[in-house]
């Protein structure tokens, strides 16, 4: 008896829905980054993603909606980051801190990209109001980050206590440093040193 594999059925649409919103974050992102929120007209998204103005109602309601969508993709992609420098130093044999540090380090230096500090730190408190950005911040991070600090509890790196107190009191540093950044008159590289050297001070005030 001959075995036909059968091959899954693709639902087109949800496809092509999810295709289409790919693209119009793509083009959100690159537009909101380089001109800003308010310079960025819905029919220059459009044309830069390829779809009509009806998809990006249909998809995302409106402007702020679409804003709302490319800036939690960002956060989301800043903490993916973070994650790949600390399994990549872990890999390489750093111990369990000297890789959270690394993890740090590599959002620190994320957060020197212009088009994603005019996102996250011009646009996004303006458009999506403090709390609505925080909320995104913590809802892409803040588990992360109660997983991190657990885990080095657990190896006796970090003091004990309430893993998500202690996790948003690092996100509440990294994101300072990130923002104090914008506000240093030094050259990149000597602001990204000092608000390093900062960073890795303060949290060394959270060991044991």
């Amino acid at each position: 008896m001959r075995h036909t594999q059968t091959t899954p059925l693709v639902d087109g649409r949800k496809a092509n829905a999810e295709s289409t919103q790919a693209a119009l974050r793509a083009a959100g992102r690159q537009l909101f980054g380089q001109l800003g929120y308010e310079a960025t007209s819905l029919g220059a998204i459009c044309a830069e993603a390829g779809v009509t103005t009806g998809a990006l109602y249909h998809h995302f309601g409106d402007k702020k909606g679409l804003f709302a969508a490319v800036a939690e993709e960002l956060d989301a992609g800043l903490v993916r980051l973070a994650s790949r420098a600390r399994d990549r130093a872990m890999a390489q044999g750093a111990d369990a801190w000297t890789a959270f540090l690394a993890a740090m380090d590599a959002f620190l230096q994320a957060g020197m990209d212009p088009a994603g500090r005019r996102i996250g730190l011009t646009d996004a408190p303006a458009v999506l109001g403090t709390q609505g950005w925080l909320e995104i911040r913590e809802r892409q991070g803040l588990g992360a980050m109660v997983q991190t600090v657990s885990a080095l509890q657990d190896l006796g790196l970090l003091q004990s206590g309430d893993p998500r107190l202690r996790a948003r009191l690092i996100l509440g540093l990294l994101y300072g440093a990130v923002e104090a950044l914008a506000h240093d008159g030094k050259p990149a590289d000597e602001a990204l040193a000092d608000a390093r050297h900062l960073l890795h001070a303060m949290l060394a005030g959270m060991r044991p």
